[in-house]
């Protein structure tokens, strides 16, 4: 099962106008059935955001998850849709929002 810690960190992007530009440090734990799927290009292309990689963690053998550091950028309403989009792929998030 995904989580997001902290919760308040995805309410706070909720909360904001939805059209404000933020960004957003994000920790992600991609779960190694979902190494095939490109979830770090979907957030580029499915939702227009600027990802800027920080740090990764992914085995080529795809035997362990996968984990990101990413410095996301856009609406915030967008940024919002993304993340829940990338819990609904059962990855954990470790989020710090800033205006």
């Amino acid at each position: 099962m995904a989580s997001i810690s902290p919760d308040y960190g995805l309410e706070a992007l909720h909360l904001k106008d939805p059209e404000s530009l933020v960004q957003t440090q994000v920790k992600i734990r991609i779960p190694k059935a979902r190494h095939p799927d490109p979830v770090i290009s979907n957030l580029i292309n499915r939702y227009g955001l600027k990802v800027n990689i920080l740090g990764a963690l992914l085995g080529a053998n795809g035997q362990e998850d996968g984990w990101f550091d990413l410095a996301i950028e856009g609406r915030a309403a967008t940024i919002y849709e993304a993340l829940l989009d990338l819990v609904e792929l059962e990855a954990d998030l470790w989020i710090s929002a800033r205006p």
